[in-house]
């Protein structure tokens, strides 16, 4: 794909082509495909630093966005959490977007062992950011679900059961 990075407006939009091709690649599970599009993405995202041409808000912080999106899309938990781990979403504008890291961190969390306290806490963060967006979140209520299924056999905790109160998945 080749499109004009001659300004940095340009650049920015290039940079958010390459990363809607990487989770295209990852939904339709070609793992080949989808780290070069992101590797784009990041060099591009470097020459540029932070911006929000278009309100994307295209930099290397919503390239670490993207690339935990991809990793989750996958199924390799791990590596979100690893990716997750070195990145700072405070340092991305939205709090949409900010939201969307702690979402993904706890989706990932909640699939690996030992992670659950991990996961409830960013959950929380994710819901104290945007709340709407977890609320509603199908994805967001299927882990809650989840984990409430799984404390219930521990005993639970009271922010898990407050937030699954929230969105309505426990009476």
């Amino acid at each position: 794909m080749t499109v004009p990075t001659t300004s940095p407006e340009s650049t920015q939009l290039a940079g958010m082509l390459f990363m809607q091709r990487s989770l295209v690649a990852a939904a339709a599970e070609r793992p080949a495909d989808v780290s070069g599009p992101l590797d784009e993405a990041g060099q591009l995202a470097q020459r540029t630093g932070e911006g929000n041409a278009y309100g994307f808000g295209f930099g290397p912080t919503n390239v670490g966005l993207w690339r935990m999106a991809s990793a989750l899309e996958s199924g390799d938990y791990d590596r979100v959490v690893s990716i997750a781990e070195g990145l700072h979403p405070e340092a991305h504008h939205s709090r949409e977007r900010q939201a969307t890291y702690w979402l993904d961190f706890g989706r990932a969390a909640a699939r690996l062992r030992g992670r659950r306290d991990k996961a409830v806490v960013a959950l929380r963060r994710a819901e104290q950011l945007h709340p709407t967006r977890v609320l509603r979140n199908p994805l967001a209520r299927d882990t809650v679900a989840e984990l409430l299924t799984r404390a219930r056999r521990d005993a639970g905790g009271r922010e898990l059961r407050g937030l699954a109160y929230r969105m309505g998945v426990a009476g």
